[in-house]
C-alpha cells in the first residue's frame, strides 16, 4: 500500500497545496460569544467550516455542520461503531514578528508557511486526503470513521463539549495535533486570571503584554510617566528594548522576546520578564511599581513552578511548568491583571496545588480572580493498539521511538481512549531558529515531507486501528 498510497499524493499534491491555502487564508482566531447562537466563535470560524465542508463533499464524504460549533466528516462502516478523528481549524491570533504574511500559504521549498499550517490545519488535511485515498482505492471500514474539525481547541475547547452530548463515543480516537509515535498522556492545563492593586503614585500609564494564554510572550509594551531623556539616559543600551516619545512627558517602551507554546516554553524569552528588568533600571518609579515588578519576575523566573510555589514532578509525565501568557493594565479598576498558564503533572494533589499557588501569589500581592482547569488526560500504554500504532511509525520511519507524556493539551483530554497520533517527530528544531517557525510563533512552518509522512502513516493507522476495533 505504501508505494501506491505515495503515488497517488504525489499526483494530488498540487490539490492538497490549494486546499491547504483556501484554510490558511481564514484568519480563524476562536473569539467565544455566549450571546451570538448562530456564530458562537465568530465569522471567521463559521467561514472556515464552510471551506472544508466544501472540501469533504468534494471527495464524496457526507458531512454536516452542527450549530457552527463543528463540521463532521461521516463514512458509515458496517457496524454502528466508531472510530473517530478529531483536528482543529482554529489558531492562536498571529501576534507581531512575521516576515511571511501569516494568512496566505508561502511555499519555499519544502517548507509550507503561514499561520495553522502546522497548528492544526496542516495535519487536519492530511487526515482527510489519507482518507480520500482509502475511499478511493475500495476499502470499507467495519467501523463508521468520524472526522471533526473543531474551531475553540485554541481557547476553551467548547466546541468538542458540544459534540460529546450528542453523539456517542468513538470505541478509539487519533488526535493528528502531537508527534509520533503515540502520545498517551496529557498534563493538566490550568489557567488563572490574577489582579494586583496599583496605586496612586504608579508612573506605569498603560502595560500590554501577550496575545495568548497559551504563548509565552514575544511582545510587551508600556507606556510611562517619565521623559524620554531620562528613560534614554537607563536604558538606550539595553538590549531587546525600544524606545520612544509618548507626548511631552510620557515615553512608550516596548520589549521584544522570543515567544513559544506553554507546553513547551523551553528556549523561549518572556518580553514581560525582559520589561520588569528594563523598567526597574529607572530610579524615578514608585514603590508600588518596583514591588509589582519584582513580583513579576520572582513568580516567572523560572518555567517549572517553583515561582508560584508548586515545583512539582513525577515519573510519568515530567515536570509541571508555568508562563505568564498575557498582562494588562486595567485603567478603570486601577488593577494589573495577570494570566498564568500551567501545564501540570498527571499525579497532582489538585486541590493542594491551588492551595499552594493561591497562597504564593498572594504573598506576592496578587489575588486570583478565575480558575479554568482541563485535567490530565492518560491511557494505559500498555493496551495493543498503542503497540501496533507506535510499531507502524518505528516501521515507516526506520526509528524507535517511545510514545509519550507532553504538556500540550488537545482534544484527547476530553474524550475516552484517545491519543496524539503525529505528524511531528521528537526533538524537532525551526529552521528558523528559536523564537520563529513553530506553532504560536511568527512564521509558523511545516514541511511539506512531513504531511506526505503523515499522510502515509495515517493511511496505514487506520487500517489498522479499524482492525483492533472490531
Amino acid at each position: 500500500m505504501d508505494d501506491c498510497a505515495r503515488s497517488w499524493w504525489k499526483e494530488h499534491k498540487d490539490e492538497f497545496l490549494r486546499d491547504l491555502d483556501s484554510l490558511v487564508s481564514v484568519a480563524s482566531v476562536s473569539k467565544y460569544d455566549a450571546e451570538n447562537k448562530d456564530l458562537p466563535y465568530g465569522g471567521e470560524c463559521k467561514q472556515v467550516l464552510d471551506v472544508v465542508s466544501s472540501i469533504i463533499k468534494r471527495f464524496g464524504f457526507d458531512s454536516r455542520n452542527e450549530d457552527n460549533q463543528y463540521q463532521l466528516l461521516t463514512w458509515k462502516g458496517k457496524k454502528d461503531s466508531s472510530i473517530g478523528i478529531f483536528s482543529h481549524l482554529d489558531v492562536v491570533p498571529e501576534g507581531p514578528g512575521w516576515k511571511y504574511p501569516p494568512y496566505e500559504l508561502t511555499i519555499e521549498g519544502d517548507m509550507l508557511i503561514g499561520r495553522g499550517t502546522g497548528d492544526n490545519k496542516g495535519p487536519a488535511l492530511a487526515v482527510l486526503y489519507a482518507l480520500r485515498y482509502l475511499k478511493e482505492k475500495g476499502w470499507k471500514p467495519e467501523n463508521s470513521i468520524v472526522h471533526f474539525f473543531g474551531v475553540n481547541e485554541e481557547c476553551g475547547m467548547m466546541d468538542i463539549q458540544h459534540f460529546t452530548k450528542k453523539n456517542p463515543m468513538p470505541l478509539f480516537s487519533l488526535i493528528p495535533d502531537s508527534s509520533f509515535p503515540v502520545c498517551y498522556g496529557e498534563k493538566g492545563v490550568m489557567e488563572l486570571d490574577c489582579e494586583a492593586g496599583l496605586s496612586d503614585e504608579t508612573v506605569i500609564v498603560s502595560w500590554r503584554s501577550g496575545v495568548a494564554s497559551n504563548s509565552v510572550p514575544a511582545l510587551c509594551e508600556a507606556v510611562v510617566k517619565i521623559g524620554y531623556d531620562e528613560v534614554c539616559r537607563y536604558l538606550k543600551d539595553v538590549p531587546d528594548i525600544e524606545i520612544q516619545s509618548d507626548g511631552e512627558s510620557n515615553t512608550r517602551i516596548t520589549a521584544h522576546g522570543i515567544a513559544a507554546h506553554a507546553a513547551f516554553p523551553e528556549g523561549s524569552k518572556s518580553a514581560q520578564n525582559i520589561m520588569c528588568e528594563a523598567l526597574l533600571c529607572l530610579p524615578s518609579l514608585s514603590e508600588c511599581d518596583a514591588r509589582l515588578l519584582n513580583s513579576i519576575l520572582k513568580l516567572f523566573h523560572d518555567y517549572y513552578g517553583k515561582g508560584i510555589g508548586v515545583p512539582l514532578v513525577d515519573d510519568i509525565s515530567g515536570k509541571l511548568t508555568h508562563v505568564g501568557g498575557f498582562s494588562y493594565i486595567d485603567c478603570e479598576k486601577n488593577k494589573f491583571v495577570q494570566n498564568i498558564n500551567i501545564r501540570y503533572i498527571i499525579t497532582a494533589d489538585y486541590d493542594k496545588m491551588v492551595k499552594d499557588i493561591t497562597d504564593t501569589m498572594a504573598e506576592n500581592g496578587f489575588s486570583v480572580t478565575r480558575i479554568h482547569n482541563s485535567a490530565p488526560m492518560y491511557v494505559d500504554r500498555n493496551l495493543p493498539i498503542i503497540s501496533k500504532l507506535t510499531e507502524i511509525c518505528n516501521s515507516y520511519f526506520g526509528m524507535d521511538m517511545k510514545p509519550f507524556v507532553m504538556g500540550g493539551g488537545t482534544y484527547a483530554r476530553k474524550l475516552k481512549n484517545a491519543v496524539g497520533y503525529g505528524p511531528g517527530l521528537p526533538n524537532e528544531v525551526s529552521v528558523f531558529g528559536p523564537d520563529r517557525g513553530k506553532g504560536h510563533q511568527p512564521d509558523e512552518y511545516i514541511n511539506l515531507s512531513k504531511l506526505e509522512n503523515g499522510f502515509l502513516v495515517y493511511v496505514e493507522a487506520l487500517v489498522e486501528l479499524d482492525k483492533f476495533c472490531n
